[in-house]
């Protein structure tokens, strides 16, 4: 099958799914969990609450994307990419949710000068260090499949990725009828590990091919992600006193997979535009930069604006301030650290080489 540097349709879906999750927390988390927003939503939180779910849709992402990526690149290519990718945006989000917690958190949310200095690392939550914003704890668990993929690369086996794919999803499976150590489960991820396994698979279906193989660990890992959620769907409604549908989430699961199984086998070009790129350029930041600054404004006029406009306005106003964010900090800083990180690899010796590009970025 043809490669392409960039799948369109995929940029879609991260939006889709960043957007998803603003309005889960604006219309249901803020104001049924701990009295994060006193607006509510009663009849938009009861569709929303499932927009959680675009979660496991960025992780499926994540999947078919940075493989996408390790295929094309060496290690140390592979280093640079996620660093430059991921930090600059990191960066100012995390600094303007400090000033604004500074500024008018007040008994809601905290922050201090060391928690600050370490967040700015983005791996502060392995050491227990609380994070300036809660949204960040999904990029702890997409460092971890970062860290599976360098594995593999700095042994030169990502051509057995396959074969890794099947020994990660059986430990998955294992892992929901046998209590694992901690440490297994920590590595390995396996909350949320068929989801990556998935997305992993559908770009080597879009690669290679669909075969008797790849269909059936394409099969398994849904299952695996139909049980996992059931399994957590005790634990939202515990959190949230509110009811989880089963039958709900399932489709939702469901649906994510079959999208991305039309996108593995080439059935989704008709919707697949230059243009759908401006909308995946929001979502990093979008989702970095909206939801305790979010909280925070709701506290502030939630009394006083009606919270029809409020929601429209709020969202308006962080899609602006993504794209803000990646027109004047992410898209330069990202350029400038690229460069110097290559050359400062290549002065000790080693040469980063030419790769092809691979510019859908997580």
């Amino acid at each position: 099958m043809a490669f392409k540097d960039r799948f369109y349709e995929i940029d879609l879906l991260r939006f889709l799914a960043a957007l998803a999750v603003v309005l889960y927390h604006y219309t249901f988390r803020g104001f049924a969990e701990g009295g994060y927003s006193p607006v509510e939503y009663p009849v938009l939180g009861e569709f929303f609450k499932y927009g959680s779910y675009g979660v496991q849709l960025f992780f499926i992402i994540s999947g078919f994307v940075i493989l996408m990526t390790a295929t094309k690149r060496d290690a140390a290519h592979f280093v640079i990419s996620r660093i430059t990718r991921l930090y600059p945006a990191f960066w100012v989000c995390v600094t303007l949710t400090a000033l604004a917690i500074l500024w008018k958190g007040g008994a809601l949310f905290q922050v201090d000068l060391v928690q600050y200095i370490l967040n700015l690392s983005m791996v502060s939550g392995f050491i227990g260090v609380d994070m300036v914003d809660g949204v960040y704890w999904t990029l702890l668990v997409e460092i971890k499949f970062y860290a599976l993929i360098f594995v593999l690369l700095i042994l030169g086996q990502i051509h057995r990725v396959e074969w890794f794919l099947a020994f990660w999803l059986l430990l998955t499976a294992v892992s929901l009828v046998i209590p694992l150590p901690k440490i297994i489960t920590f590595l390995f991820l396996t909350d949320w590990s068929a989801f990556f396994i998935a997305g992993a698979l559908f770009y080597l279906i879009r690669q290679h091919g669909l075969n008797l193989y790849r269909g059936g660990m394409l099969w398994a890992s849904f299952m695996v992600a139909i049980f996992e959620n059931l399994r957590q769907l005790s634990h939202l409604e515990q959190m949230y006193n509110s009811y989880f549908s089963p039958l709900v989430t399932s489709l939702l699961i469901l649906a994510f997979f079959v999208i991305f199984l039309l996108i593995a086998l080439g059935k989704t070009q008709f919707f697949s535009s230059p243009h759908l790129v401006k909308l995946g350029i929001l979502t990093y930041p979008l989702y970095l930069i909206h939801q305790n600054i979010g909280f925070i404004i709701f506290h502030e006029v939630g009394e006083s604006v009606n919270r029809y406009v409020l929601l429209a306005a709020l969202v308006l106003i962080m899609m602006m301030a993504a794209w803000l964010i990646h027109k004047l900090i992410e898209q330069p800083l990202g350029k400038w650290m690229d460069k110097l990180l290559k050359h400062l690899w290549e002065r000790f010796g080693f040469s980063v080489g030419k790769k092809k590009p691979v510019s859908q970025g997580v």
